[in-house]
């Protein structure tokens, strides 16, 4: 039996309709060619055998995407001397990997319900996303949580205040996300003061809009947050951490940054996402505007057009290496290639999904012009090729344009690039790009292939404190 057929044997558990041709495939001539499509109602597997190529490929549709009939996430696996390598869960075998996405999505699912907000479709800038669908309400056949806000019944306060914090944006979007964690976890009552440094990240580009509410009660409502003044007391409150200094407010972000939640990657990936949902419900378009990007490369056809993301983060150079070497370690990924963004990697992931006939955006620190410079003379890329404007470029700006692209390629070292493919996932997208390899596959060139996918931006074994 070879050994593609082997690790197919391994998916026979989940689901009676694949059994029979799992049964016949210790006969059959070598499985080489394998297409599972999971949606929220069934898994179908195609299959085709060549004899003459020795790979095996999968497609894996993460949610249930409407895009997703012509966008498939197919990544190619080979046959090595050291086995089998399969996308997405790296190390995992078919079955668990089903397993888990079946468990993550119905844990997305039921935090769909969680507010009184979320029971209408999300669109954000005129695109759809896929929360709040017919389809996520329709898997759900009971669900029970419950409503109270953590810290309820208990006098530990986490307080956040102080106008410095760890890092820069997307360590403080990270360090936000932990907090709300912390909170649920330990049953803390988290606050923050209305001159932190959270109040300054958050409404430049959430719960601002001008629809004639007040932004902290909205705000407080949403996340369970309280908002206290400068001056307040906190008299009667018991401050959280109790082992460092409350009022240093880079110590205390950095103790965010670095915290790792014990829930299981499921839970958490529902829990952060349900957060990042939350968030997306509030963008804003007034005083400054979350669509600002979109609007300024697409105008009036923001809605329907399809495009892909690139997100080059040089990282100060050598220290972005030495990151990218660790994520190297964890995930299989190349240990460059998502610094340098090389036309070659970039076709490698447009063109088995027919993304290099629509538009291309580039977002950038501008650290490292050459690699717009390459992409822009590329014959394929540079036709397609808009990079951001500086008209349009900031934070939210950019941020927004990547998490509702068609397809996202990222810096798995940027905790930019991660809270971007965090939010995509949230938002029910699929063709989130971070960590890619080329192999070897004993017959002709190597190929670049997926080593770790969605699921692996959430997995602290990989990440480490930026999960």
């Amino acid at each position: 039996m070879s050994r593609a057929a082997a690790a197919l044997l391994l998916f026979c558990g989940a689901a009676a309709v694949v059994v029979m041709i799992c049964r016949d495939l210790e006969t059959a001539a070598p499985l080489h060619h394998l297409q599972l499509e999971t949606t929220h109602s069934d898994t179908t597997l195609q299959i085709q055998r060549d004899s003459e190529e020795r790979r095996l490929s999968l497609s894996l549709s993460f949610f249930n995407d409407p895009k997703s009939s012509s966008l498939r996430s197919e990544s190619t696996e080979t046959s090595t001397d050291q086995g089998i390598w399969f996308s997405r869960w790296r190390n995992k075998d078919m079955y668990a990997e089903l397993r888990e996405k079946q468990q993550i999505q119905q844990r997305l699912n039921a935090e769909v319900l969680d507010s009184e907000h979320n029971f209408q479709p999300l669109s954000i800038c005129g695109r759809q996303t896929n929360v709040g669908t017919a389809q996520d309400l329709a898997l759900l056949e009971k669900f029970n949580m419950e409503n109270t806000c953590p810290g309820a019944n208990s006098k530990k306060l986490l307080l956040l205040q102080g106008d410095l914090a760890h890092g820069r944006t997307g360590n403080n979007l990270i360090e936000f996300l932990h907090a709300l964690q912390i909170a649920r976890d330990m049953d803390y009552q988290l606050a923050i003061t209305s001159n932190s440094w959270v109040f300054e990240l958050l409404h430049k580009m959430w719960f601002n809009s001008s629809h004639g509410d007040d932004w902290a009660a909205k705000f407080e409502k949403a996340f369970c947050i309280k908002i206290f003044q400068p001056d307040e007391s906190t008299r009667g409150w018991d401050r959280v951490p109790h082992d460092l200094n409350p009022k240093n407010s880079v110590i205390i972000s950095k103790y965010l940054f670095n915290y790792e939640s014990e829930l299981p990657l499921d839970e958490y990936i529902a829990s952060q996402s349900r957060f990042i949902q939350v968030l997306f419900r509030h963008y804003n378009t007034a005083p400054e505007d979350m669509c600002s990007g979109i609007n300024a490369i697409f105008g009036e056809e923001r809605s329907n057009v399809r495009y892909s993301v690139i997100h080059n983060r040089h990282l100060e150079g050598a220290p972005g290496i030495r990151l990218m070497q660790r994520m190297s370690r964890g995930s299989g990924c190349h240990p460059t290639a998502a610094l340098e963004m090389h036309p070659e990697y970039i076709k490698s992931i447009l063109g088995p999904i027919g993304m290099l006939n629509h538009p291309i955006v580039l977002i950038t620190d501008g650290q490292d012009p050459a690699v717009a410079q390459r992409l822009l003379e590329d014959p394929e890329i540079g036709p397609m090729l808009s990079v951001m404007p500086q008209s349009a470029s900031w934070i939210g700006g950019d941020l927004t344009a990547a998490i509702m692209s068609d397809v996202f390629i990222g810096n798995p070292a940027s905790s930019f690039s991660g809270f971007i493919a965090k939010a995509r996932i949230a938002m029910g997208f699929g063709n989130n790009h971070l960590f890619r390899a080329k192999v070897s596959t004993g017959v002709g060139k190597p190929e670049w292939v997926t080593t770790c996918g969605d699921a692996c931006i959430y997995d602290k074994n990989i990440l480490g404190n930026m999960s």
